[in-house]
């Protein structure tokens, strides 16, 4: 465990909360008299399967804490949280981070849920996490015996009644057409995980949300389906992009909007989300080869999320697919694309738990904005930059 003295309190919190999983916890008290402490705390962590690291105004500025945490980030074991709210340090911003702020003791936090989960995935192995209490229950929807709705012609935007009263998402049906998926050799900032590049065919067209899906319409299905809202961090609900969802909980949604309107609704798969984003450019951005501040929520500029179609849509009428909030898909997530499908359809074939997240967020650099960017997360995690996108497409002849 790595912390400031001066967070000794919450510190022991965590601690106590971490054996009660059954983990051995080495923290600094623990060093014997008459032992050097820097050296036991070095035997230790050469030992440790896992270091998490409680960031705060007086540890961010820790050179002890920032060695340590250093060390864990080297060998991909770090578990870092926030028990206030400040920067990350230099170097930690772009890994994943529980939010432990107002954590009072209780099992219920969500970001002891986002600290617990991966860790027990790490630590215990997938069997670990696979009944989690913290997880609502799946909505079981009985398959519809009727027949999907057509679309209307592309370009055409609808949106769909649902039996409760009310409107589904505004949908915008984007016509059939290929893309060059991936990144070439000289974008800048590219990664490992765009190539090779490959052409996908989309062969019929499909309808996508205009706008993520908002906390006025995750709130609507909340309040119908008996789920508990997610937080807003003080942001403000309304017409703001629904954040602090899991995949999980977007897979829910689809079901239930589904069941709502007679129409299959789904995730976008990363192909159909690439396709979409790029609107027929080439270019790292659907702007072209730069992006500014004016076009886009990203960088931290902002500090927060902005309400959906604060900035300028792409060529397909879409908004926010640069940044706002990271999108996610229904693909497992690999490394790279080799293998890939190229009929734009979800990549499920593969080991791995995570899913695939694009699009970037308000707290990215314009890197991780760009339209090929991808990364991946945890399914029943949640975090204050991630939401969704949904996706119909028309019946199969």
């Amino acid at each position: 465990m790595c912390y400031s003295r001066m967070d000794a309190t919450i510190a022991n919190r965590v601690v106590e909360r971490l054996q009660a999983e059954g983990w051995s916890v080495f923290i600094d008290r623990n060093t014997h008299v008459g032992r050097r402490w820097h050296k036991e705390i070095e035997r230790e962590l050469h030992a440790a399967s896992a270091v998490v690291v409680l960031w705060s105004a007086k540890s961010r500025d820790s050179d002890y804490v920032l060695e340590e945490a250093e060390y864990g980030k080297r060998k991909d074991i770090l578990f870092p949280a926030f028990i206030e709210r400040v920067e990350f340090p230099y170097g930690f911003g772009r890994i994943q981070t529980a939010d432990l702020i107002g954590w009072e003791n209780g099992q219920d936090h969500s970001g002891l849920t986002q600290l617990l989960i991966p860790l027990r995935l790490h630590l215990n192995g997938q069997d670990s996490i696979s009944t989690s209490a913290s997880e609502p229950m799946p909505i079981a929807v009985k398959p519809k015996q009727s027949i999907t709705p057509s679309l209307p012609a592309p370009g055409q935007t609808f949106r769909d009644k649902l039996k409760t009263s009310g409107e589904g998402p505004l949908m915008v049906v984007i016509p059939p057409g290929r893309v060059l998926m991936g990144s070439p050799e000289d974008e800048p900032k590219r990664s490992s995980r765009e190539v090779p590049q490959h052409e996908v065919r989309i062969a019929q067209p499909f309808a996508i949300g205009v706008y993520t899906v908002t906390f006025d319409d995750y709130d609507y299905f909340c309040k119908h389906a008996g789920r508990e809202m997610p937080e807003d961090k003080g942001w403000g609900r309304g017409n703001r992009p629904v954040i602090n969802v899991s995949w999980r909980d977007a897979q829910d949604y689809c079901a239930w909007l589904s069941e709502q309107t007679g129409r299959h609704y789904r995730l976008p798969s990363e192909a159909e989300w690439e396709y979409a984003c790029r609107a027929g450019k080439q270019t790292p951005y659907y702007t072209g080869a730069d992006i500014s501040l004016g076009q886009a929520n990203f960088n931290r500029n902002v500090g927060k999320t902005t309400p959906v179609g604060s900035y300028p849509p792409n060529d397909f009428g879409l908004y926010d697919m640069h940044g706002n909030v990271w999108e996610w898909c229904q693909d497992r997530w690999h490394e790279n694309y080799k293998g890939a499908p190229s009929d734009g359809s979800s990549w499920e074939k593969g080991n791995s738990e995570a899913r695939v997240l694009r699009g970037g967020s308000w707290d990215d650099g314009p890197e991780l904005v760009r339209s090929s960017a991808r990364v991946s997360f945890h399914p029943v995690l949640r975090y204050g930059a991630i939401g969704f996108r949904v996706l119909c497409s028309s019946p199969i002849e």
